[in-house]
């Protein structure tokens, strides 16, 4: 998995992306693991990193030092109480996504970096299935989401350039960079959501896909005839496919332990960001397309994180509307007995992110903020033309 094949496909163009967006990750200090070649069977593992730690806290601390000085003259000169409370929620999620940033990393780092390897152990198990070979990660749809999330990561990085080009200052440089690296490093949390569910959905499909075609087909060939070993083998086959499932139930509840609190407050950050934007570009304190561009952004982030859940809920959901009416493979009563009870240890959990048991995160999350949000720029309109503010 994630490694470089002879001719470039979908799959492995999307793994190189992640092992790239993995050393971004890791030059950020966001995370302290690194994808490296076990150099004993050259498999693909996460190992954690030589530097320290505490430099990039040191660093972190710094940045948002200045972040919010930056911000307390700016609150000072604002006369709209909305607006200062949106900015001072902003700097409270900056904070706190600052925070777990440096608890992930001192008190949760090795549960990360094991969650990360049993992902990747997952996908060598996944391949090792026949008719699997081929795949290395996912397919165009995981290609096309990961290119999206590279874009807005680069943008992200970049939107603010123009200003600086038009009139350099150190201290405008100095605020303007501890803005990018706090508002890089929150959605850096959102983009390892996305990533860990994108992740999910594509082991879901290509299991599926297994379990549908090549495993039904060397069923639907056992007979009364068959030979004791082939009927051995199809068990095997069975079981390993089984023990896949519920290793990915077992990840998937692992990673929500360990990112349940995150998520929620990467999330908050989201909406509170997006709303702040819209009442700048409301107020027109920003004038251009940059800002547009970058409610736009942010929304695609949201969307992706959503899509990437909503993509691994509908790929666990699929394999649990087999059934023996619907999969015939085979007269051998002994065998009904054991797809049953496949299907049914299929049903024993349901696939569900639900961030500090608050709310389900799906796609129509992001057409209740958005509504909401209408709702409230069209209250602020209002108000504001009533006092005679616009």
């Amino acid at each position: 998995m994630f490694g470089i094949r002879v001719q470039p496909s979908a799959s492995s163009l999307a793994a190189r992306i992640l092992r790239y967006s993995c050393h971004f990750a890791s030059i950020l200090g966001v995370v302290t693991f690194r994808l490296k070649r076990n150099p004993y069977d050259g498999r693909l593992v996460a190992q954690k990193c030589s530097w320290p730690k505490w430099f990039f806290v040191l660093f972190r601390i710094l940045i948002f030092y200045s972040y919010c000085g930056t911000y307390s003259s700016f609150i000072e000169i604002l006369k709209i109480s909305q607006l200062k409370i949106l900015i001072c929620v902003r700097i409270f999620c900056s904070f706190i996504c600052a925070v777990v940033i440096v608890v992930m990393q001192f008190w949760f780092e090795d549960p990360v970096i094991s969650v990360v390897n049993r992902l990747l152990r997952l996908f060598r198990r996944v391949n090792s299935l026949p008719g699997c070979h081929h795949m290395c990660y996912g397919g165009k749809r995981e290609l096309i989401l990961l290119l999206f999330a590279v874009l807005c990561q680069f943008y992200q990085c970049t939107y603010m350039l123009p200003i600086l080009f038009e009139e350099f200052d150190v201290s405008l440089s100095v605020s303007l960079f501890c803005e990018t690296y706090i508002s890089v490093c929150a959605a850096m949390i959102c983009h390892i959501c996305f990533v860990a569910y994108l992740s999910l959905g594509a082991l879901y499909d290509q299991v599926n896909n297994y379990v549908r075609t090549e495993l039904r087909k060397q069923l639907t060939d056992l007979k009364a005839t068959t030979s004791r070993r082939q009927l051995k083998a199809a068990g095997h086959r069975l079981d390993e496919c089984l023990a896949i499932y519920d290793e990915i139930q077992r990840v998937t509840s692992e990673f929500q332990r360990l990112f349940d609190a995150p998520l929620c407050f990467v999330l908050l950050f989201g909406f509170v960001s997006m709303a702040l934007v819209a009442f700048h570009m409301l107020l027109q304190m920003y004038r251009g397309l940059s800002m547009c561009l970058f409610e736009l952004k942010m929304l695609t982030d949201l969307m992706l994180l959503t899509v990437s859940i909503q993509g691994a809920s509908n790929s666990s959901r699929v394999i649990r509307r087999l059934s023996l009416e619907n999969y015939y493979v085979t007269e051998r009563s002994d065998w009904h007995k054991k797809l049953e009870m496949f299907f049914s240890r299929l049903n024993y959990r349901e696939f569900r992110v639900r961030p500090l048991g608050l709310f389900d995160v799906s796609n129509e999350l992001i057409l209740v903020f958005l509504s909401a949000l209408v709702t409230y720029l069209t209250y602020i309109i209002q108000y504001g033309m009533q006092s005679q503010q616009f």
